[in-house]
């Protein structure tokens, strides 16, 4: 009997002395990490989004305010033409002589009065009173410094 000899062919990995790490560990950590940076990223894109609105709001709220402005300063151009035209002399004058039946004095109508002097008398007598009072008020307080 003949026996055949077989090759066998084996080939096996380069042996090598690092120590591989639990799986499983490692996959908890990168998970825990993973939803770490996911909660993070949209927590942030939250923010980004609510600051925006505020802004957006805020915009709309001035847009609103400086529109109001405007609408106030027309108004008030108006009413300022409205008044320049009320108050002039001419139309006043027109009014108080067709409507009101009311003319112009005479010079036998008009009597003058001379008030100026006696009230800067009377002016002068209480800025002396009030001097007197305020020298009185030092003269005592010095009379008691000098006891």
């Amino acid at each position: 009997m003949i026996v055949a000899q077989r090759e066998y062919n084996y080939e096996y990995p380069p042996y090598t002395s690092e120590r591989r790490e639990p799986v499983k560990k490692a996959k908890k950590n990168t998970k825990l990490k993973n939803l770490i940076l996911v909660v993070f990223i949209s927590s942030l894109s939250i923010l980004v989004v609510y600051r925006y609105a505020v802004i957006y709001q805020r915009s709309i709220a001035l847009d609103k305010m400086e529109r109001q402005i405007q609408y106030t300063d027309n108004l008030n151009q108006q009413l300022k033409a409205q008044i320049a035209s009320l108050t002039n002399p001419a139309r006043i004058e027109e009014i108080a002589k067709v409507k009101l039946g009311m003319q112009l004095a005479e010079k036998d109508q008009i009597v003058y009065i001379n008030v100026g002097e006696t009230h800067k008398i009377a002016e002068d007598k209480k800025v002396e009173e009030k001097s007197q009072e305020k020298s009185n008020f030092f003269m005592r307080l010095l009379g008691v410094f000098n006891r």
